[in-house]
């Protein structure tokens, strides 16, 4: 479909619903963190960090390959008018980057849960939940200002 075609009231309202999902997904996980901060279990906590990455880059790299989005008609929306509208090239670059960076990080992560004693690491709850705010907050506004130019 050629950028013309779209509607672009409609893609900033799905962008919006989409944001808000990822929101909720964001302070499920933020629950989560706290919960296994504060009772102590941080190898279950970072494992399942673990796995969740492992996941997203599957994601990534299937979307890559097959160039079909993964997820709900929403976002499978979106990802199709963020594609048209960078265009191929730039899009497959894009992914491409995604992917290396979320697999180096996922092996880092891997490589700390197979070496590194989790069970007599203790996780400050209040420490950790900093950086998550900022980078949920960074998140928000990036995503707000990218609306805002549609």
């Amino acid at each position: 479909m050629d950028e013309t075609q779209w509607d672009i009231q409609e893609v900033k309202h799905l962008k919006k619903k989409q944001l808000v999902h990822s929101n909720l997904v964001m302070l499920l996980l933020f629950v989560l963190f706290g919960y296994f901060a504060e009772n102590g279990k941080p190898s279950l906590l970072i494992g399942g960090f673990c796995v969740l990455l492992w996941i997203i880059v599957a994601i990534t790299l299937y979307v890559l390959k097959t160039g079909r989005p993964i997820g709900t008609k929403t976002n499978r929306i979106v990802q199709e008018f963020d594609r048209n509208r960078l265009g191929e090239k730039r899009w497959k670059q894009r992914k491409m980057t995604e992917a290396v960076i979320i697999s180096v990080i996922s092996v880092l992560i891997t490589v700390l849960v197979f070496v590194k004693n989790l069970n007599s690491v203790r996780l400050d709850f209040l420490s950790g939940a900093f950086p998550f705010i900022g980078a949920w907050i960074g998140y928000n506004i990036g995503e707000i200002i990218r609306m805002n130019k549609l």
